[in-house]
C-alpha cells in the first residue's frame, strides 16, 4: 500500500505544474548557482553560489513560483482583455507545464513578478536588466518556456531537472546574465539579452503538497520551538556575537510573540528543499532577525554561527523521535526526495540532535541578576550526550505577515549598522571615497522609500473591516521593529547625520549626485521614524522623558528645513498618541514651535503641532494654552487654521469677552472654531 501511495506521489512531482516552487540554477559561469532577488530595497535580481556544500546558500531568495501557465495565443487575449487591469496574477490551478507555454513566475518572498525592466545597466546596450516589479500587467513580466536539449519537443510536458531557455514576451530577448570583471571582483548582471542561457530546473516543493498536508513542517518554514508549552526557543534580548554573550535560551512570557524567537529549518540540500520535514534529514536551523544559524564552536558549546562559518559538520542537526545510539546515514538518493508528511505542527514531538557529534539539544539553569527584579533564574540551551526527559520541543508556525517583517527587519537592521559604522569612519578619516565605497546609498535610498510604504496608514476610502486589518498588521509591524531596536538605530543614524553636516563634512559634495542622496535619505528617516511611531502609544511613549523631548526639539531648531518638517510629523505623532510626553511640555519647547512660525511662515504642520499641544485626549491642556497665548505673537492678529490646510489666514475676531475688576472670571480663554461656511 505505502509503495503504491509513494508511486502516485512520485508521478505528481515528475511533472511541472503551475503553483509549484522551482529554482533556476545554471552553471554557466564555472560554479553552480542560482537566479535569486531580494525585493525590498532592491529590485535587481542577483546570482546566488550554491555550489560550496558549507556554504549554505540563502535559498529563500531563489524560489519562484509558477503563477499561471498559458498559450501565447491565450496570453496575447489576456493582456488585451480588460479583466488585466486588476495587474495581479490570478492562478492557473495546478496545470501542467508544456514547453512553449508563457509563464508567470512570482518571487516567493517579496509576492513581486520576475520581470524585464526598462533599464540597461550592462555595457550591452541592447539587454536590459531582470528584476522585480509589484504587478503583473503588460507582458514585461511572461517568459516563455523553450527546451534546452534536442531530447524535448514543443508541446511536451516540462519535466523536474529539465534544462530550459526563456524569452522574454516584451523583448524577445533570453533570461542570462553578463559578467563585469573589475579590480576588486566578479560581479553578474542579470539581464535579458541576445545571448541564449540554459536554465536548469531545480524543484523546491510543489503547490499540491502543501495544498492537501496544510498542518505539516515543510523545509523553508519560519517557525517557533515551543517547550513544555510556556517557553521557545530564542536569544537574549540583549544578544551580541561577542563571547559570553552568543548565548541561545529558553525564554517565556513576550518573547512568545516577538520576532527574536523566529527560525527557519533550512534543509541542507538544493533539491526538494522545500520538501516536507523528515527524521534524520540534515537540516540548518537559522535564526530570522540575526540572519546567523545555530552551530556548535570548538568546546562544542551551542551558540549563532556566521554564514561563513555555518559549515556542514558545525551547524547541520536533525530531528529524532526518540533518544537512541542509532546513527543513521542517509543516502543522497534518500534525501533528494519530496519526502513524506510525517511531521505536524502542534502534534509531534521532536528531539534535536547535533548531525555531526551526537549531541542531544536540551536546557540547564543558572542565576543571573536583572535590574528591577533581583535574582531570576534563566533556561540556556546546550548541547548534551544525555540530556533531559522533558527535552522534547513542539513547533508552532509563524504567520506570514510576521516572518516577512523578520526578514525586513534583518535587511535594515544589517543596512542600517553599515550605514552607521560608514558614518563614524567618516567622522574620524574625513574620506568620502571611502564611506561611498563600503555604503551603497542608493540601496539605502530604495530601501528608506518601501520602509515608509511598508509602514504606510492605510487610505480613508478603505472599507472598514479591511482598514482594521491593515491596521492591526501595521501595528504588530511597528512593535517588532521596536522590540528588535530599529528605533534606537534610526535614531542614532539621525544623530550621527546631524553631527557630520553641523561639522562641514558633506559641504564638498553640495551639488554632487551622492550629495543629494545625503539629503534625501536625511529626509527620509525623519518620514520613517514619524511612520514606525504613529498610531503607536508603546512607541510614542518612548519618547516621553526629558532627554528624548529635549533631543526633538533641539532637531527641530535646525536650518534644515527637510529636517525641521521631517521632525514635525515626528512630534505631531508623539503629542497626539502620548499624553506623557503632552504634560511634560516646557515653556522653551513652545517657544521653538512658535519660532518655526518666524522662521517658515504659517506651515500647516506647526499650526497642527500647537493644535495637539492644547487638547490631550479631550481634556484642555491648560498650561500649554496659557504659554500658546503668551507667547504667540502677542497683541497681534490671531491665527486661523481651516480643515483647507493650505489656505491658512490672519484675522481679528469679531467676538469680544470682557470681565469686571474683582470678579471670579477666568482671565484667559481658549476657543475652539468651527466655520460652517466662507
Amino acid at each position: 500500500m505505502a509503495d503504491s501511495e509513494g508511486g502516485s506521489e512520485q508521478d505528481d512531482v515528475s511533472f511541472l505544474r503551475t503553483e509549484d516552487m522551482v529554482c533556476l540554477s545554471c552553471t554557466a559561469t564555472g560554479e553552480r548557482v542560482c537566479l535569486a532577488a531580494e525585493g525590498f530595497g532592491n529590485r535587481h535580481c542577483f546570482l546566488e553560489n550554491i555550489a560550496d556544500k558549507n556554504i549554505p546558500p540563502d535559498l529563500s531568495t531563489c524560489v519562484f513560483v509558477i503563477e499561471q501557465a498559458l498559450s501565447v495565443r491565450a496570453l496575447q487575449e489576456l493582456v488585451t482583455a480588460a479583466g488585466s487591469e486588476e495587474g495581479k496574477g490570478t492562478g492557473s490551478g495546478h496545470r501542467t507545464l508544456l514547453y512553449g507555454n508563457a509563464i508567470l513566475l512570482r518571487h516567493q518572498n517579496s509576492d513581486m513578478y520576475l520581470a524585464c525592466l526598462s533599464t540597461s545597466s550592462s555595457n550591452d546596450k541592447l539587454s536590459f536588466d531582470v528584476g522585480l516589479q509589484e504587478h503583473s500587467q503588460g507582458e514585461a513580466c511572461w517568459w516563455t518556456v523553450h527546451p534546452a536539449s534536442k531530447q524535448r519537443s514543443e508541446g511536451e510536458k516540462v519535466r523536474v531537472g529539465d534544462d530550459l531557455i526563456l524569452v522574454s514576451v516584451a523583448t524577445e530577448r533570453y533570461l542570462g546574465f553578463i559578467k563585469h570583471t573589475t579590480k576588486e571582483n566578479d560581479l553578474s548582471v542579470v539581464n535579458a539579452s541576445f545571448h541564449v542561457t540554459h536554465w536548469s530546473v531545480q524543484p523546491y516543493g510543489t503547490g499540491i503538497s502543501r495544498m492537501k498536508y496544510v498542518g505539516f513542517v515543510f523545509g523553508g518554514d519560519v517557525l517557533r520551538f515551543f517547550h513544555g508549552g510556556d517557553e521557545c526557543l530564542t536569544i537574549p534580548s540583549s544578544w551580541n556575537e561577542s563571547p559570553g554573550q552568543n548565548l541561545v535560551v529558553y525564554e517565556g512570557g513576550s518573547v512568545m510573540s516577538q520576532a527574536r524567537s523566529l527560525w527557519r529549518l533550512e534543509l541542507a540540500r538544493t533539491k526538494w528543499a522545500g520538501g516536507f520535514i523528515n527524521w534524520y534529514h540534515p537540516m540548518r536551523i537559522r535564526h530570522l532577525t540575526t540572519g546567523r544559524y545555530l552551530g556548535v564552536n570548538e568546546s562544542n558549546e551551542l551558540t549563532l554561527v556566521t554564514r561563513d562559518e555555518a559549515t556542514t559538520a558545525l551547524s547541520t542537526f536533525c530531528l529524532r523521535q526518540e533518544k537512541d545510539d542509532q546513527k543513521v546515514v542517509l543516502e543522497d538518493k534518500d534525501l533528494e526526495v519530496i519526502g513524506a508528511p510525517i511531521i505536524k505542527y502542534g502534534d509531534s514531538t521532536v528531539l534535536v540532535q547535533h548531525s555531526e557529534t551526537g549531541l542531544w539539544l536540551t536546557s540547564k539553569s543558572y542565576e543571573t541578576k536583572k535590574k528591577g527584579v533581583g535574582k531570576v533564574e534563566e533556561k540556556q540551551a546546550v548541547l548534551h550526550e544525555e540530556g533531559k526527559m522533558d527535552d522534547g520541543l513542539d513547533f508552532s508556525r509563524s504567520q506570514e505577515e510576521e516572518s516577512r517583517t523578520a526578514r525586513v527587519i534583518r535587511k535594515c537592521s544589517s543596512l542600517f549598522t553599515k550605514f552607521i559604522q560608514g558614518l563614524e569612519t567618516l567622522q574620524m578619516n574625513r574620506r568620502h571615497s571611502l564611506f561611498c565605497a563600503t555604503v551603497n546609498l542608493n540601496e539605502m535610498v530604495m530601501c528608506l522609500e518601501d520602509l515608509i510604504n511598508y509602514f504606510a496608514q492605510p487610505a480613508d476610502d478603505m472599507e472598514h473591516e479591511e482598514k482594521q486589518n491593515r491596521l492591526r498588521a501595521l501595528r504588530n509591524r511597528q512593535d517588532l521593529f521596536q522590540e528588535e531596536g530599529i528605533l534606537n538605530l534610526i535614531l542614532e543614524a539621525i544623530d550621527k547625520i546631524n553631527v557630520i553636516t553641523s561639522q562641514g563634512f558633506l559641504v564638498a559634495l553640495a551639488g554632487d549626485e551622492s550629495g543629494q542622496s545625503w539629503e534625501v535619505i536625511s529626509g527620509y528617516l525623519y518620514q520613517l521614524l514619524a511612520a514606525i511611531i504613529k498610531g503607536n502609544h508603546t512607541n510614542c511613549a518612548q519618547f516621553a522623558n526629558s532627554n528624548r523631548l529635549n533631543w526633538l526639539f533641539s532637531r527641530l531648531g535646525s536650518q534644515a528645513s527637510s529636517e525641521g518638517t521631517g521632525m514635525l510629523d515626528v512630534l505631531h505623532c508623539v503629542l497626539i498618541d502620548s499624553p506623557e510626553a503632552l504634560n511634560m511640555m516646557r515653556d522653551e519647547h513652545i517657544k521653538v514651535i512658535i519660532s518655526l512660525l518666524e522662521k517658515h511662515g504659517r506651515d500647516p504642520k506647526v499650526l497642527d503641532v500647537l493644535c495637539s499641544l492644547c487638547v490631550g485626549n479631550g481634556v484642555a491642556v491648560r498650561s500649554s494654552q496659557n504659554n500658546i497665548c503668551d507667547f504667540l505673537l502677542p497683541g497681534k492678529n490671531l491665527l486661523l487654521q481651516t480643515q483647507l490646510v493650505d489656505h491658512v489666514a490672519s484675522v481679528r475676531p469679531n467676538i469680544f469677552v470682557g470681565r469686571v475688576e474683582g470678579s471670579a472670571m477666568y482671565q484667559k480663554w481658549y476657543f475652539e472654531v468651527t466655520l460652517d461656511h466662507i
